[in-house]
């Protein structure tokens, strides 16, 4: 006897115990040597982490394959309760970074963004004025 097809489930109609095969939305554990981060990361990395000796946490490294179309493949460099910079790969480019942003994750507010997925700065480190404005919001961020 055939088995009688099963609809799919569209995720807008899962409860929870039907989604409970997805993993968890926690971050990963925070990587405190950075010498294994992509090469945007680990320049990102090593300012902030010069910067913010005292806040320095770690980096939270994101991995392929993503859990659905829609994840963002990133890494965050974390200074701690909430604060610090993402930086978003493309997951076709795993090299190849598309946004960078900080702020606090946590307790919302504006984020200061650099979009890199433009011809004029596709993939390129944040220029030199874009790290000092960077690391003024942090400042400014970190002392909130």
């Amino acid at each position: 006897m055939a088995k009688k097809p099963v609809p799919p489930i569209e995720p807008d109609d899962w409860d929870d115990d039907e989604a409970g095969f997805l993993q968890p939305l926690e971050p990963p554990p925070p990587v405190r040597d950075p010498t294994d981060l992509r090469l945007h990361t680990r320049q990102l990395a090593d300012l902030l982490r010069a910067r913010f000796p005292d806040r320095w946490v770690g980096v939270e490294i994101g991995t392929l394959p993503l859990r659905c179309e829609d994840d963002l493949f990133s890494d965050f460099i974390d200074l701690g309760d909430g604060l610090g910079a993402r930086l978003d790969y493309d997951p076709e480019e795993p090299e190849r970074v598309l946004w960078i942003s900080a702020g606090n994750r946590d307790h919302g507010g504006e984020p200061l963004d650099f979009p890199r997925d433009s011809e004029a700065c596709r993939g390129r480190m944040l220029s030199t004025a874009e790290i000092a404005e960077l690391l003024d919001f942090l400042d400014r961020e970190a002392a909130y």
